[in-house]
């Protein structure tokens, strides 16, 4: 009996450090979600992730919210005549059995007014909130401000 107690202990431990999440109508998972670590006291930060559509219908990323920005926002990297620039988008459209990326140099969350820095090493909740899927909550890592994708350490 206490074997079992405690593998039952083990793994809702596990499922609650998860950082793959999902909910709602909608089959969307959000996974790997990070963040760099605010270089000085700038008041703009950058969230990144990958979102599944495990569904059988294409879903659209709505809005964004975290307690740690006054707003959350996608942008998308745009080059045009030899000069690259961020435009916010609206939506995200995320097709049906296809894995969107917010990765560096391309889409990506813009965190606007920073509450305070973001700090190496700690985690703070982000919203995602989709047409189908609803609303999923998930703990975003912050990384080195030289840290390059998901799986860097550094």
């Amino acid at each position: 009996m206490k074997s079992v107690l405690l593998a039952l202990v083990c793994i809702s431990g596990l499922v609650a450090c998860s950082d793959v999440s999902g909910s709602g109508e909608g089959q969307v998972v959000v996974a790997m979600p990070w963040a760099r670590a605010s270089a000085g006291p700038v008041k703009t930060g950058v969230v990144y992730a990958r979102l599944s559509n495990e569904g059988a219908e294409a879903d659209q990323l709505i809005s964004l919210s975290t307690p740690v920005a006054a707003e959350a926002v996608v942008h998308e990297v745009v080059r045009e005549r030899n000069m690259i620039s961020m435009r916010p988008l609206e939506t995200v459209t995320i097709p049906a059995g296809e894995v969107v990326e917010l990765e560096p140099g391309g889409l990506h969350v813009m965190l606007m007014q920073l509450r305070s820095p973001l700090v190496e090493g700690e985690t703070f909740p982000m919203t995602f909130s989709f047409e189908r899927a609803g609303a999923i909550t998930v703990r975003v890592e912050v990384k080195g401000i030289a840290a390059m994708g998901a799986h860097d350490h550094g």
